[in-house]
């Protein structure tokens, strides 16, 4: 089944070249790390260790940082943690975040090769996938390795359940082989169901970012910045954090 897969990617680069190669030199995404996205990882990653080993993948920074809190836990118990990220913004956030005490490495491309090698390098007991982001060759490398797939703070709207159904004969056994999927509400626990996860595997654990929120009565400089732009702090005040042109 893994070269049907890998076969599957190379006939789509092949097809989708002319439109993706352009793209990613425009946005200088060719001048990332290529042999790390083949599988190969540091000679740190591949020490040898006797605590359990988790491998946590989280693919860019939203996901880097709702797994701030998840870290120091599993670091506390003693489980040796290395993080796998696929963007280059996410690498250098949690290179920032964990780099003093984890190891951090990139996440590979899902042909089988590349997967199979850096799987033998890096070697986890565990592993966890923060709010989806499955692969069909990564999961499947993993089950055969005897590592159980969980995915935690799990995520999947509507929209991109409407998309995976339209493959589901090919997205139902891969999610069938994950081991458990903590959902983040009841309605994303269905959609998780829907796709072939077994129910007695999912879980609704709540959303893992706001286990990173601190709350406090103030800021400091929070009352000079309110006079100098005009706001009445007696006033409810709507804060449009993130718009695109025209939204306003």
């Amino acid at each position: 089944m893994r070269w049907v897969v890998d076969l599957c990617y190379l006939v789509f680069l092949v097809f989708a070249s002319p439109v993706l190669l352009p793209g990613m030199i425009r946005r200088g995404r060719h001048r990332t790390d290529w042999s790390a996205r083949f599988g190969r990882v540091p000679a740190t990653a591949r020490r040898h260790r006797k605590a359990p080993r988790v491998l946590i993948h989280a693919v860019s920074v939203g996901e880097v940082n709702a797994i701030r809190g998840l870290i120091p836990r599993l670091h506390a118990s003693g489980i040796d943690v290395v993080i796998a990220v696929t963007t280059d913004t996410g690498f250098q956030r949690a290179s920032t975040l964990f780099g003093s005490h984890h190891e951090v490495v990139r996440y590979p491309l899902d042909l089988s090769w590349c997967v199979g090698r850096f799987l033998r390098a890096v070697s986890p007991d565990a592993v966890a996938l923060v709010e989806l982001e499955v692969w069909p060759n990564f999961v499947s490398a993993c089950r055969r390795r005897g590592a159980p797939v969980q995915i935690v703070n799990g995520r999947l709207s509507d929209r991109s359940m409407r998309r995976y159904r339209r493959f589901r004969w090919f997205i139902s056994p891969m999610f069938r082989k994950i081991d458990r999927v903590g959902a983040q509400d009841a309605a994303i626990a269905d959609r998780f169901r829907a796709l072939g996860v077994p129910p007695d595997r999912i879980a609704i654990d709540g959303n893992m970012k706001w286990d990173n929120a601190q709350l406090r009565a103030g800021v400091d400089g929070s009352d000079e910045f309110l006079r100098s732009m005009g706001i009445d702090p007696e006033r409810p005040l709507i804060v449009a954090g993130s718009t695109a042109p025209e939204e306003h």
